[in-house]
């Protein structure tokens, strides 16, 4: 198959409606109708010669050859970015795409050095790298990574997935909060209030598994609901019925209104460790993505070399 301008705009709307997962959901990301997708995507069908998903009322789903066609089109697409930064190289400057993945509700945080390598990479002499810049949970930045998506995340890894490299940034600090019209909010003796937390209803972010409550109750039956994102534990946590970890910067205002109400907040806290993470082969990153990275690392503002989980022991059965 020779490859013409024509077919390289099918294969990004294969790409689209196969990372939306159907033809529906990849119309606000195409700007275009059903109709007009699912015409390209026969046009595509046909200049291929073969079927590539199956499409009715089973819902969307790959053919064989469709999941073949995938992965050969994410790695044209990397070439493509790699050739256009690459090319940018030869001239001077940095040029070209930087694919910045992060998790959510770290500007805020006085810790995070972001947003000002954010500020200070676009500052950069030379440079005409255009920034495209994704909240996604942990998970969807490892997996980001490796499908070549983006070029760096900052987020926070448990994982260490093979192919990745990860490199400490800065610590958060997370709280233990409850609705003030929660039971727990009520209690002011510290060793039943310690007590009580195993038994209580809990929100789990799911990228942070056991290391989220060490004094959990066996069976993890108080485990209510697992989120990827921040927002989502506020919301359950906020109805009233659960406890839950919130990043300190992020749950700031709903404590300092009363509305929430910090857990044994000197003996109970965790400093969350946050990192950047690169797939192996970028080791010796292109220019643009070389400049952020020194500018990550520029602006790191404390000792990142510890994750700590605080915690009475004694108190809590532990």
């Amino acid at each position: 198959m020779v490859i013409s301008d024509i077919d390289v705009r099918l294969l990004r709307v294969f790409r689209a409606v196969v990372e939306a997962g159907g033809f529906a959901n990849a119309q606000s990301i195409l700007n275009v109708g059903s109709s007009t997708i699912s015409a390209q995507m026969s046009q595509l069908e046909t200049r291929l010669g073969y079927v590539v998903c199956h499409r009715g009322r089973g819902g969307f789903k790959l053919t064989d050859k469709g999941e073949s066609l995938y992965r050969l089109v994410i790695e044209f697409f990397q070439s493509v970015h790699n050739f256009e930064m690459q090319a940018g190289e030869l001239r001077g400057g940095m040029t070209g795409q930087l694919r910045i993945g992060f998790i959510d509700n770290i500007v805020s945080d006085p810790n995070s050095p972001f947003r000002t390598a954010v500020e200070r990479f676009r500052r950069q002499p030379h440079n005409q790298a255009r920034l495209l810049l994704e909240v996604l949970s942990p998970q969807e930045l490892e997996r980001g990574l490796q499908e070549h998506r983006i070029d760096v995340a900052v987020g926070i890894f448990y994982s260490r997935l093979p192919r990745l490299n990860y490199e400490a940034l800065y610590l958060q600090r997370d709280v233990l909060v409850c609705h003030r019209d929660h039971s727990l909010a009520r209690i002011s003796d510290e060793g039943d209030l310690a007590a009580a937390l195993p038994l209580s209803h809990k929100v789990l972010r799911s990228f942070l598994g056991t290391h989220e409550f060490p004094f959990a109750s066996p069976g993890g039956e108080t485990m209510i609901s697992s989120i990827s994102h921040i927002e989502a534990a506020a919301l359950m946590i906020l109805t009233g019925d659960c406890i839950g970890f919130l990043p300190r910067h992020y749950a700031k205002t709903w404590i300092d209104s009363g509305e929430l109400v910090e857990l044994l907040p000197h003996q109970l806290f965790r400093d969350t460790q946050f990192s950047i993470a690169i797939r192996e082969d970028q080791m010796r990153p292109p220019p643009a993505l070389h400049a952020f990275l020194g500018c990550l690392r520029a602006a790191k503002v404390q000792d990142v070399s510890t994750e700590s989980v605080h915690f009475q022991r004694s108190s809590m059965g532990m």
